[in-house]
C-alpha cells in the first residue's frame, strides 16, 4: 500500500541593501539570530543539533529541536525544525518541518533573502499552525530589516 501525504510550504522573500556576508552573520550567529528570530544555539555546521527557545505554553516547554541539514556559506542554510505539542492549535502545535534560508546578490550590491518553511500538513488540525507560521515568517523578516542597522552598528 502506498500512502501519499500532501504538505504545504510558506515562502517569504525580502530585499536588503546589505551584502550577503552581513545577512549571513544575522542568520548564523546565535546572538544576532536571537535579536530578530528566536533565542537559539545555532552553529552553521551540517549535522549540528540546536534548540530554538520559544515561549512555554500549556503542556509544552517552548523548545523546538533543530538540526542543520545543509550549509553553503554565505548563501544558504537549511535546518530541520521539530517539536511542540499535539494538543496546541497554533504556535507550539507539534511540527516536523524544514527551513531553508537562501541569499542571492542583487545588482544594487544588496541581497535577496528567501525564507522557505516546508512540511506543514494539509489537514485541518495543521491550519492554525500553518497560518501563524506564515504570518510569523513575514514578521521576522520585517524585524530583521528593522534591527539589522543596530546589529551592524553595535553587534548583538
Amino acid at each position: 500500500m502506498t500512502e501519499v501525504s500532501e504538505k504545504r510550504s510558506v515562502l517569504t522573500e525580502a530585499d536588503f541593501e546589505y551584502p550577503a556576508e552581513t545577512l549571513w552573520q544575522a542568520m548564523t550567529d546565535s546572538e544576532w539570530l536571537a535579536v530578530w528570530f528566536f533565542p537559539n544555539d545555532i552553529q552553521p555546521v551540517a549535522g549540528h543539533k540546536f534548540t530554538i527557545w520559544g515561549r512555554p505554553i500549556e503542556r509544552w516547554d517552548g523548545e523546538f529541536n533543530c538540526q542543520v541539514l545543509a550549509v553553503e556559506a554565505p548563501k544558504m542554510i537549511s535546518f530541520r525544525w521539530y517539536g511542540g505539542h499535539e494538543e496546541l492549535k497554533a504556535f507550539g502545535h507539534y511540527m516536523d518541518t524544514t527551513v531553508t534560508w537562501t541569499l542571492s546578490p542583487l545588482q544594487s550590491g544588496g541581497t535577496h533573502f528567501r525564507f522557505v518553511h516546508e512540511g506543514f500538513g494539509t489537514d485541518s488540525g495543521s491550519d492554525a499552525l500553518f497560518d501563524v507560521m506564515a504570518k510569523g515568517s513575514e514578521s521576522v523578516l520585517r524585524t530583521l530589516a528593522k534591527r539589522l542597522p543596530d546589529l551592524i552598528k553595535f553587534g548583538a
